[in-house]
C-alpha cells in the first residue's frame, strides 16, 4: 500500500469515527442537556472509551459544534444534486425538499436536537444559539436563492427570486420544525409545503388540495 493510499485510508476511519461520536452525542445530548451529559456518557454511546474522545474532540462544545457543522454539510449537499430543468417547477422544488426530508429522517436524532433544542445547548460558531427563531433560516434563504437562480427560469416565478427564496425558505422551515415524526407520510409533508409556497392558501377555481 503506498503512502498516499495508507494517509487516505486513516483519514476515512477518523472521519467515520468522529461522524459515530457525533450521532451518538446527539441522543445522549437529546436525552440528558448538554450540561448534564458527561464525556464518559459520549464515549460509552459511542462505544469508546473516554480518554479516546480527546483523540477526535478537545470538548463536549467542539462535539456540539461539529454536530451543527455535520447538519449544515448534509442540507447543503442537497442543493447540488442533479436538476432536470425539463420538469415543472413544482416537481423541481419538491424533489429538492424531499432530498432534505430524507436526510433528516436517516439523521432523526441529529436533526430533532437541532430543531427542539434542550435550553442548555452552547452557542454555535457563529455565537448564535440554537433558540434564536432566526438560527439557521437566513442562511437557508441564501441557499435556496442560489438554487432558483440556477434552476428556475424568471418566468416561472411571480415574484422577484429574492422573495420566493424568503417565502419558501419561511414555509420549509415552519414544517420542518415540526417533529419529524408528527406525518406518518413525509411525500405528503412535502407536497404541502410546495403547494403552499406556490399557491398560497386560498382555494383556486378548478384546483382541489394537492395530492
Amino acid at each position: 500500500m503506498s503512502v498516499r493510499a495508507s494517509v487516505g485510508r486513516r483519514q476515512r476511519v477518523r472521519e467515520r469515527a468522529r461522524q459515530d461520536i457525533l450521532l451518538a452525542a446527539a441522543e445522549v445530548f437529546a436525552r440528558r442537556g448538554f450540561t448534564s451529559a458527561t464525556l464518559a456518557e459520549l464515549a460509552e454511546a459511542a462505544g469508546y472509551a473516554a480518554p479516546s474522545l480527546y483523540r477526535y474532540f478537545s470538548s463536549k462544545e467542539e462535539i456540539f459544534r461539529s454536530l451543527v457543522d455535520l447538519a449544515e454539510s448534509e442540507i447543503r449537499a442537497t442543493f447540488e444534486e442533479p436538476v432536470d430543468r425539463s420538469a415543472p417547477l413544482a416537481a423541481r422544488i419538491e424533489k429538492l425538499l424531499r432530498l432534505q426530508f430524507q436526510v433528516a429522517e436517516q439523521r432523526r436524532s441529529l436533526f430533532e436536537l437541532l430543531l427542539s433544542p434542550p435550553p442548555d445547548l452552547p452557542p454555535d460558531r457563529d455565537g448564535r444559539t440554537m433558540h434564536d427563531p432566526s438560527h439557521g433560516l437566513g442562511r437557508y434563504e441564501e441557499l435556496l436563492l442560489e438554487w432558483l437562480r440556477r434552476h428556475a427560469g424568471r418566468a416561472e416565478l411571480r415574484v422577484p427570486l429574492e422573495a420566493a427564496a424568503r417565502g419558501l425558505a419561511g414555509v420549509a422551515f415552519a414544517f420542518h420544525h415540526r417533529p419529524l415524526h408528527a406525518d406518518a407520510d413525509g411525500a405528503a409533508r412535502v407536497r404541502t409545503v410546495v403547494d403552499l409556497a406556490l399557491h398560497g392558501i386560498a382555494a383556486l377555481s378548478g384546483r382541489g388540495a394537492p395530492p
